[in-house]
């Protein structure tokens, strides 16, 4: 028996991973570590995170804190806001806490060392693909030994002078 009708394949059931970072090697290897698993695009500039957010709807945006054209945190912000279903998951070798801590307040559900090996950044995929936050051990560990700093570094007497400043009394 044969059908007139044209075979069409069937659609990918693979989750769409996109890649933003502004080092071509960097979203090459990234591609490479995620094909088999994933549908993934890459892209290095936020215009082009903007536009392929639109066209290829991601289930899941990995994202660099720097980029030449602007704020990766900025940028998150506005996609999530935009897209309430996307997932991002931060990727960067700034790994400072206060940085962590202003990506997970915009929306983040991740956050991950670039210094981390492939297989860490492939359990982070997955867990927050799978409803789950992530944060690199190591940047847990040190968010949590650096704690609020700029409480630890004043001395009581000292925040006592900046909340009277604070409040317009002079320096004296």
């Amino acid at each position: 028996m044969t059908s007139s009708q044209p075979f069409m394949p069937l659609a990918s059931t693979k989750r769409k991973v996109l890649f933003s970072d502004d080092h071509h090697i960097v979203l090459d290897a990234l591609a490479y570590v995620a094909q088999d698993e994933y549908d993934v695009r890459a892209v290095d500039t936020l215009a082009a995170l903007t536009q392929s957010v639109a066209d290829f709807s991601p289930d899941l945006v990995v994202l660099d804190i720097r980029m030449p054209d602007g704020d990766g945190i900025e940028a998150a912000r506005q996609l999530v806001q935009r897209h309430p279903g996307l997932k991002v998951l931060f990727l960067s070798m700034h790994t400072e806490p206060q940085l962590v801590r202003r990506a997970m307040e915009v929306g983040a559900v991740g956050y991950i060392s670039k210094r981390a090996p492939a297989d860490e950044l492939m359990l982070a995929i997955r867990t927050v693909l799978n409803g789950g936050k992530y944060i690199g051990p190591r940047l847990e560990t040190q968010a949590e030994a650096v704690g609020d700093t700029a409480e630890r570094l004043l001395t009581e007497r000292q925040k006592e002078v900046l909340r009277l400043i604070a409040q317009g009394c002079s320096a004296k």
